[in-house]
């Protein structure tokens, strides 16, 4: 072995990273989460900060105080690295109580003593099941349920895909930040 290898810089690592861990089709469930999480930001832009690093109860925030508007952005695959998801299920994650480090982290920033800690849902659904034509990664092939957490019952914990798709009309990348401003302005 040689000791004469040149040490990677910042961005030999992510360009490492990236190949090696988003640049298949079909995506690990927690890597998705960071694509479905970017497509939403790139869907919303600047005006939106993204909060959710490491365990933070809401993903992406507009605005401060009592004005803010925050966002939990979930996903749904039918197809997983191990095959096909059996019974697609939204996960809302109703919690009884803040999470203990959230004071530490976030001194001064209020939230709610139960509940979902967030004024919307963004479920990312990627509902293409065939192995060869699934691309978690392309934009096109995604559709997006907005759900205010005013629409569903005190903790609620899941649902069917199926039953949601009912309840809400999902819609393409290229209409989601309209939908979001939409369903806000109603809260």
């Amino acid at each position: 072995m040689s000791g004469d290898k040149k040490i990677p810089d910042r961005e030999d690592v992510l360009s490492t990273v990236i190949e090696s861990m988003y640049s298949t089709r079909i995506l690990n469930n927690s890597h998705r989460g960071d694509v479905a999480e970017a497509l939403v930001m790139m869907a919303l832009g600047d005006e939106w900060n993204f909060v959710g690093l490491g365990w933070h109860p809401w993903d992406l925030q507009y605005g401060s105080g009592s004005n803010r508007i925050r966002i939990q952005v979930k996903n749904i695959a039918l197809r997983q690295i191990w095959g096909k998801t059996k019974s697609p299920t939204l996960v809302f994650g109703w919690k009884s109580n803040p999470p203990s480090y959230f004071e530490r982290d976030n001194p001064g920033v209020k939230i709610e003593d139960e509940g979902y800690f967030c004024e919307l849902f963004v479920f990312c659904l990627h509902l293409e099941s065939d192995k060869e034509n699934a691309d978690q990664v392309d934009p096109r092939q995604w559709k997006f349920l907005v759900i205010p957490a005013k629409d569903l019952k005190s903790k609620r914990k899941s649902m069917v895909l199926s039953k949601a798709l009912d309840k809400w009309t999902p819609v393409k990348w290229t209409g989601l930040e309209e939908k979001i401003e939409t369903v806000a302005n109603k809260l």
